[in-house]
């Protein structure tokens, strides 16, 4: 399958993107998506086929809006073709999902402290785990 491009709900204050997104959405081929969000422990994500949230005011908190991110964020991933997901657990908590680039390569998106951080296998195994565990990618994600 081809992901076709990262959508995400940013924060918006005084005019600027403030901080990294708050949900993902990866768009695939045969109109096949997952949206990415961190969960209301601050660790665990929340994987699922939902749609983003549509632009919305916060009034003096800014606003939130949806944007195409795959060109600024996630360049390695524009076009890649994916022969699966699996889920990224730690301690048994799902944190995260792990892309696999039919070339071999791994991508991972996990969920730390509320907020959602990216990248490769050497990102992933440099980042500092609590307890110096780190996640392992394991069970493999339909949709």
């Amino acid at each position: 399958m081809i992901l076709n491009a990262v959508l995400a709900n940013r924060h918006i204050f005084d005019g600027q993107v403030n901080g990294k997104p708050i949900r993902l959405l990866l768009s695939f081929d045969r109109d096949r998506a997952l949206r990415l969000k961190g969960a209301a422990d601050g660790q665990s994500m929340v994987v699922d086929h939902g749609a983003l949230d549509s632009s919305y005011d916060m009034r003096e908190y800014g606003s939130v809006d949806v944007a195409d991110v795959t060109g600024s964020l996630f360049p390695e991933l524009c076009d890649v073709v994916v022969s699966d997901v699996q889920e990224l657990a730690w301690k048994g908590i799902r944190v995260g999902i792990t892309l696999n680039a039919a070339s071999g390569r791994s991508f991972h998106i996990w969920n730390d402290g509320d907020e959602l951080h990216w990248g490769g296998d050497t990102d992933l195994s440099e980042y500092d785990w609590l307890d110096g565990e780190m996640p392992k990618a394991g069970k493999r994600i339909e949709f």
